[in-house]
């Protein structure tokens, strides 16, 4: 008996891959390929080829419960990035206690270090503060700006960039032209809001830059916008960061922020104005201008969520950062900040297409992002819930917003040739 059984497991067993290759190519014969051509490899999918891959906490963990809306700018000479963000000590979500910057070395992201520019308690009574921004104002210092909501007044500070040691809390300017002797005003919801009114245009019901501030021949350049579903966004210029002139107001559905950069001799900005449930709809946010002062709204048209967006330079293309509107249930924050697409903004004979080259997406969650090319390194700064994956926040689905993240997304050129300015 026992031989018998043996005899039948060896014989299964030398039957076994036969009848698998068997099953494989099918009972049709027809459709092998001829002997002298190889078979088709089809390569297997990548599970992960969606998820993030190595990714490091540049916030300060082990004190901020909460930590959004990242605003990054880069030191080329030293490698140096600033990057500033809304944080809280206290409690998650958006709580508006603290203003902070992270400093990190491009390539050594482990190795940041971190600094409290603005202290609501300190600073405005108790008032909360928000809408966090950053510029490279020179060699030796970060300007970071800071807006306090009770009087929604926007304030500065400048930040040592090699010490972080910071300095005293200043106001910020508004002018409405650069005609001699315009008056100065406060960079306020009502001085701006008094200027609206002679234009014309929607009155702001809150004021934020738009998240990034650019820099073009010496002179800095930002949106400023009006917070939720508002219909126009002023254009500032500024040669010193602290006083800002209005160059133009452009009349567009925005909310909250518009995002802005210079490429190819134009100024572009795309409005976040998105959806918040799962949709099929297109929104035409991408605008333009050569002078910043007349633009031209662009053909292009994406399905877009309701988060902040951001425009970049990659390998001298214009590219778009976005997230779409999903209908999932692996998200432990809200289904439209769970992911990001990027993608390159052609322009050909007056249209724009967008050519999707990265899709990714996070449990924990992928907002207010940043994005940047260093020497061929595509770089992502976001904010994400996986410090406090657990903490539920207005009872749903968490803001994603506790710690700070950074993590490479593509590589071009693995060798890194960094050229000296001096």
């Amino acid at each position: 008996m026992k031989k018998f059984l043996r005899i039948i497991l060896i014989s299964s067993l030398l039957l076994t891959p036969l009848f698998s290759l068997t099953a494989c190519k099918g009972d049709d014969s027809s459709n092998n390929p001829p002997a002298n051509e190889p078979e088709v490899q089809v390569p297997a999918v990548d599970p992960n080829a969606n998820k993030l891959g190595a990714h490091y906490m540049v916030s300060d963990g082990l004190n901020d419960m909460a930590a959004n809306g990242v605003i990054h700018t880069i030191d080329k000479k030293t490698s140096i990035c600033y990057a500033v963000y809304l944080a809280s000590e206290d409690k998650l979500g958006e709580s508006d206690q603290l203003v902070k910057v992270s400093k990190f070395n491009v390539l050594q992201p482990t190795n940041a270090e971190w600094v409290t520019v603005f202290d609501k308690d300190k600073d405005f009574g108790g008032a909360k503060l928000s809408e966090a921004s950053i510029l490279n104002l020179n060699f030796d210092y970060v300007r970071v700006f800071a807006i306090n909501l009770e009087n929604l007044k926007y304030y500065y500070k400048d930040v040592n960039k090699k010490t972080l040691e910071v300095g005293e809390l200043k106001e910020v300017k508004y002018k409405r032209s650069n005609v001699k002797n315009e008056p100065v005003v406060n960079l306020s919801k009502d001085d701006v809001n008094a200027h609206i009114s002679d234009l014309g245009g929607t009155q702001f019901g809150h004021l934020q830059f738009g998240s990034n501030i650019v820099e073009v021949n010496r002179y800095f350049y930002a949106t400023l916008c009006g917070g939720n579903n508002m219909n126009n966004i002023i254009f500032m210029e500024s040669p010193d960061g602290e006083t800002w002139t209005f160059l133009s107001m452009i009349e567009h559905k925005v909310n909250y922020e518009a995002v802005l950069t210079y490429h190819s001799d134009k100024f572009w900005i795309y409005c976040r104005n998105g959806f918040t449930e799962p949709s099929t709809q297109t929104n035409t946010n991408l605008l333009y201008s050569k002078d910043g002062k007349t633009w031209t709204e662009s053909n292009l048209a994406l399905t877009t969520s309701d988060t902040r967006p951001y425009l970049f330079t990659y390998q001298g293309e214009l590219y778009l950062a976005y997230s779409s509107p999903l209908a999932t249930d692996y998200s432990t924050v809200r289904t439209w900040r769970c992911n990001i697409h990027i993608g390159k903004i052609v322009s050909k004979d007056g249209v724009e297409t967008y050519e999707e080259v990265i899709y990714k997406e996070s449990k924990f969650g992928i907002v207010y992002y940043n994005v940047f090319d260093w020497y061929g390194k595509m770089i992502l700064l976001y904010s994400s819930g996986e410090l406090h994956p657990e903490e539920g926040i207005m009872n749903w689905k968490s803001q994603g917003k506790d710690c700070l993240m950074y993590t490479v997304l593509q590589e071009v050129d693995p060798e890194l040739n960094i050229q000296s300015n001096s």
